[in-house]
């Protein structure tokens, strides 16, 4: 990713991203070499160190599952259990942000990230972001998840999804708000 799409993309997403976000996808964009994504072992959890409660890294198989390779710890809380190993449509549905959301990441090779309301005033923000692919096929995500209160109420059924592939190259644009 160039330097300036890098700078572009993060200009239009600072009105919808957190602080531990915004650091996340700077590290993640600051990590991009010319034509690559980052490499898994160029982002460790001294890195992530002010976001990694939140963090998890999933990892697409050839049948097309993703699995869990990192669970975060606040995401062990929600799902009730460590889910290490295990696929993430059995643990955690098909639906966003999961399955789409990792499907977009993978198909678009940028960051997505959106919201999904998760109950009474409450919001799952969410970021699914890229790793360079493994030489036998399989991708990781890194994917970043809380849970936070929405005091302004405007979470009631409503899910969003940002594709920044979709924001920095305005052709391409697809961007889903559901309701």
């Amino acid at each position: 990713m160039g330097l300036t799409s890098g700078r572009t993309m993060e200009r239009k997403l600072q009105k919808f991203l957190s602080e531990d976000q915004t650091k996340l996808l700077k590290l993640w964009i600051s990590k991009c070499e010319a034509g690559r994504l980052p490499l898994r072992k160029q982002v460790g959890p001294a890195d992530l160190i002010f976001c990694l409660s939140c963090v998890s890294i999933l990892e697409s198989q050839t049948s097309g599952e993703f699995t869990f390779r990192l669970t975060a710890s606040n995401l062990k809380d929600v799902l009730g259990e460590e889910c290490r190993g295990r696929v993430v449509s059995q643990e955690c549905g098909d639906e966003m942000p999961w399955s789409e959301a990792l499907k977009r990441c993978q198909a678009t090779k940028a960051p997505v990230f959106g919201s999904t309301p998760t109950g009474h005033k409450r919001l799952h923000h969410w970021m699914r972001l890229p790793l360079e692919p493994m030489a036998d096929g399989r991708q990781q995500i890194l994917c970043y998840d809380t849970i936070r209160f929405d005091s302004s109420g405007d979470s009631e059924g409503r899910e969003t999804m940002f594709v920044t592939a979709d924001l920095v190259n305005p052709r391409t644009r697809s961007h889903l708000n559901a309701a």
